[in-house]
């Protein structure tokens, strides 16, 4: 296998330069081989910078850069005009393209006295999706110096064929020139290697971090919707799971599946930012509702909540009134199919009683999935009932199913959440592994202003790792919390927005408003008292984290779990 520089390529690099770096990677009989992949130059010959997407140093046989067009359509005209793909048209060819890069190579190289001297030296250009019989003899380029699909499956040999041909063509221009056998030996390799990308400590880069956090948490958590084929004929179902275990994307894809089939999907949370992200995730979907509960109710009710509305009018009278125009002669439920997420925060017999007028069926013979954690976020609750019995209550024949792979969070921000609000083992397996040190961070505050300052070093800190100002979150169990003190007495903290919804900047607000959400980084603040709720509050906050998790507290015994 050769020694890739770097070692992967990002997801989204064009089709044919994925191809041609696995085709190079694991090329037989080149294993002392070093290939560098998308090597920048910033000293180029013609132009103020450029990049080199391929160049191979193979021991004993020269070097070879490689430009690679994944197109599959190639054009030229009368003009000597080049058009790839959809385009446009340039007078820059790809041979042109690549010796430009070559020659910025071979001069960086000459001014270090480490130019190809003794072994040959070349460019070529792959056409990854292009057969070489239909790229015709031309002046403006070498016959040898086109690659096509079909080296992809012998990269090797033609990588020597290549510059095999460049040796013979450089004895012909060059009477002087010798090929010295044995050259260029490995030792030398390394010296131009070391000269290219002098070593230096890095870190993987932002957008990297995010492509790779995504792709795992989108393989993990598809995992987890193969449970949806082991219920598919299951008319109603409760899926119970921790956080991080993914009961939102298991909502999402079961919405998909039955509207597909041609049924009518609501799909109901409690919070704002919950019903934005499912709203987001099915936009595409036809014949799918999703929407807060309380948004449903308004609309069957035809009314507007209060920008007051308390308690007793969520919780009261907003269902009554929904209720009186659902009840009415005449109304038939709109829906066909029921999915509630966060179904502990909605889990009263006035919104149940809603919920059974909007079902075909109602709750007793209708189908539904609801998803929640009745156990571990029951935070917008309080007493002995924690919504389960009432669902079992009022959907008879409910059939429950338990989620525990955790899919979200690095292991070490998981296990700390759990331990922190003593919850130790409710996941039985993380899929993300943890990090080269440990992800969470506790720190220790002794007053409020205290706390402030602490809040802008910690948020400068996380900027210095490489997180965005999209990527933190700042959370706290009540609204008079450390980044809204920050606000009202003017003290400046790095990029702070306005709220939770403020996505140009920082956002921050409580747990229950970001609850069902997740973000890469997250900041929990006020983490204090002697409250019995705090530590579902602490379990709550604490997983929404993917990768960071700093907690600002004045409780000593959380720095030492």
């Amino acid at each position: 296998m050769a020694r890739m520089i770097p070692s992967t390529i990002a997801d989204d690099a064009a089709p044919g330069e994925r191809a041609a770096f696995a085709a190079l990677r694991d090329a037989p009989g080149a294993d002392d081989w070093i290939v560098f992949h998308s090597l920048a130059i910033g000293r180029h010959v013609t132009q103020r910078e450029g990049e080199a997407d391929f160049v191979v140093m193979a021991p004993g046989l020269g070097i070879l850069v490689i430009e690679v067009k994944s197109h599959l359509r190639v054009q030229t005209d009368a003009a000597g005009r080049w058009k790839l793909g959809n385009d446009d048209w340039t007078d820059r060819s790809p041979f042109t393209q690549a010796s430009g890069e070559f020659h910025s190579i071979l001069h960086f190289l000459r001014q270090r006295t480490i130019e190809p001297l003794a072994y040959p030296a070349g460019y070529a250009v792959w056409f990854t999706a292009i057969a070489k019989q239909n790229i015709p003899p031309a002046i403006g380029w070498q016959e040898w110096a086109v690659l096509d699909a079909s080296d992809l499956a012998q990269p090797a040999s033609a990588v020597r064929r290549v510059l095999a041909a460049v040796d013979k063509d450089t004895v012909a221009k060059n009477g002087g020139y010798r090929h010295v056998a044995g050259e260029p030996t490995a030792e030398r390799l390394d010296r131009v290697r070391d000269a290219l990308v002098p070593s230096f400590a890095a870190e993987i880069k932002p957008a990297e971090r995010r492509r790779r956090r995504e792709q795992e948490l989108s393989l993990f958590t598809a995992d987890q919707v193969r449970s949806l084929n082991l219920i598919s004929r299951v008319p109603r179902v409760l899926i119970e799971g921790p956080a991080g275990t993914g009961k939102t994307y298991i909502a999402a894809e079961a919405a998909r599946r039955h509207a597909s089939a041609g049924e009518r999907v609501l799909v109901v949370m409690f919070n704002r930012l919950l019903e934005g992200h499912l709203r987001s995730a099915l936009a595409d979907v036809d014949g799918v509702t999703a929407t807060r509960l309380h948004a449903e109710m308004e609309r069957v009710g035809g009314v507007t909540s209060p920008a007051n509305g308390d308690a007793d009018w969520y919780n009261t009278h907003l269902p009554l009134t929904a209720l009186e125009k659902a009840t009415e002669s005449g109304f038939d439920p709109p829906y066909d199919y029921l999915i509630v997420d966060e179904a502990q925060d909605i889990a009263s017999d006035l919104n149940l009683d809603f919920l059974d007028t909007m079902l075909v069926g109602g709750l007793s013979d209708g189908r539904m999935l609801l998803l929640g954690d009745f156990s571990n976020q029951n935070i917008f609750r309080s007493g002995i009932d924690d919504g389960r019995e009432t669902i079992e209550r009022r959907v008879p024949g409910i059939v429950p199913v338990d989620l525990d792979t955790n899919c979200r969070n690095r292991r070490d921000i998981g296990e700390w959440a759990e331990r922190a609000s003593d919850r130790s083992g409710i996941c039985k397996e993380f899929r993300r592994d943890g990090v080269a040190g440990n992800a969470v961070e506790v720190r220790h505050f002794a007053s409020k202003a205290d706390e402030v300052n602490m809040l802008d070093d910690v948020i400068r800190g996380l900027r210095a790792e490489g997180y965005g100002p999209k990527d933190v979150v700042i959370l706290a169990p009540y609204r008079d919390s450390a980044a809204q003190r920050a606000i009202d007495q003017k003290i400046s903290v790095s990029t702070l927005g306005s709220g939770i919804r403020d996505t140009s900047y920082i956002r921050w607000g409580t747990i229950h408003e970001f609850k069902g959400m997740e973000a890469p980084a997250v900041i929990l603040t006020d983490i204090s008292g002697t409250s019995s709720r705090l530590p579902d509050l602490i379990y709550a906050g604490a997983t929404r984290a993917q990768d960071r998790l700093v907690v600002l507290t004045s409780l000593e015994h959380l720095a030492s779990i």
